[in-house]
């Protein structure tokens, strides 16, 4: 019972969340700076860096309360060990595919498909995607 009801109480906080930060955000905005947004056409863009490898993200929302973004990560793809300090909280939400999180000091953690998993400001952490596709997630990150 527990387990078909998580995906749906998942997608219902992300939805809410959505939703309250929309009602939150200005009608129209003489500033564009104030929020980024996208959406699931946004172009990806891979990431750099020697220890990344198959992971790319684009921009859903930035603003000074929440950003989103969209993040696919090739078959066998690696995100390296990194930390966000300029958030309060994330949450990190495989879609398609499960994932394996990296946490420093720590034994790796298994995230099947909609299972948000929740780490602290400063949690270093990286992740892989052990499976045979691509992978999309979603990260929510509250500051």
């Amino acid at each position: 019972m527990e387990r078909s009801i998580v995906p749906g109480l998942v997608l219902t906080l992300v939805c809410s969340a959505a939703l309250v930060t929309r009602a939150q955000a200005p009608a129209a905005t003489t500033n564009p700076q104030q929020a980024v947004t996208g959406d699931r056409d946004t172009p990806l863009r891979p990431l750099a860096g020697a220890d990344n490898a198959g992971v790319s993200n684009a921009v859903l929302r930035d603003q000074s309360d929440v950003r989103a973004i969209r993040v696919v990560v090739d078959a066998g793809g690696t995100r390296a060990v990194h930390a966000h300090t300029d958030v309060k909280f994330h949450l990190f939400i495989p879609i398609t595919g499960a994932m394996q999180v990296t946490l420093e000091g720590a034994p790796g953690v298994a995230v099947s498909p909609w299972h948000p998993y929740y780490m602290k400001t400063g949690t270093r952490h990286g992740f892989q995607n052990p499976g045979p596709a691509p992978v999309e997630i979603m990260e929510i990150f509250v500051k």
